[in-house]
């Protein structure tokens, strides 16, 4: 991996949403940001890298946002131990499987983060809203994956295994 690489895709992932007017947010009607760069780094390099981007994704936003410390960093390490762990069931070359596991990542990771903020008496009221912010994301992840091919966030794995 290339760290300085990956550590400034987390510094921007976790520093946009700030940008961004909280009732788009709110409404999923913004791309998550976090789950795209963790659902990348697991379908490129597995669970374990994507589990340590997500928690450090997380704790890099925890201080802009109200939520508990480390709540989101739980969340995003979840979900990217749980996509890398897909990813390796599945065959992920197909574009359409990538949309649908970013899909999910972001669907499960809105519900439950706001499933530890509200507990369950917010979850009916929050599918609408994830499954539009799921929808967004999957269709932010193909130009997303191609800007981070292209910057070379990640080593192919058959370039360090010739490097030895």
């Amino acid at each position: 991996m290339r760290r300085w690489r990956v550590a400034w895709a987390v510094l921007v992932a976790a520093l946009v949403p700030l940008l961004v007017p909280s009732d788009l947010v709110r409404f999923g009607l913004v791309p998550d940001l976090a789950v795209l760069v963790t659902a990348y780094v697991a379908l490129e390099a597995g669970p374990s890298p994507a589990a340590f981007v997500g928690v450090a994704l997380g704790l890099a936003a925890c201080p802009w946002t109200s939520e508990p410390l480390g709540q989101q960093a739980f969340v995003l390490g979840a979900t990217g131990l749980a996509t890398g762990i897909v990813r390796q069931a599945v065959f992920r070359d197909r574009a359409s499987v990538q949309l649908a596991l970013v899909a999910g990542a972001a669907f499960v990771a809105r519900l439950a983060a706001l499933a530890a903020a509200e507990g369950a008496h917010g979850l009916s009221a929050a599918v609408a809203p994830a499954a539009v912010s799921a929808g967004c994301t999957a269709l932010a992840a193909p130009p997303a994956f191609a800007l981070f091919r292209a910057a070379r966030l990640l080593r192919p794995a058959w370039r360090r295994s010739a490097r030895v």
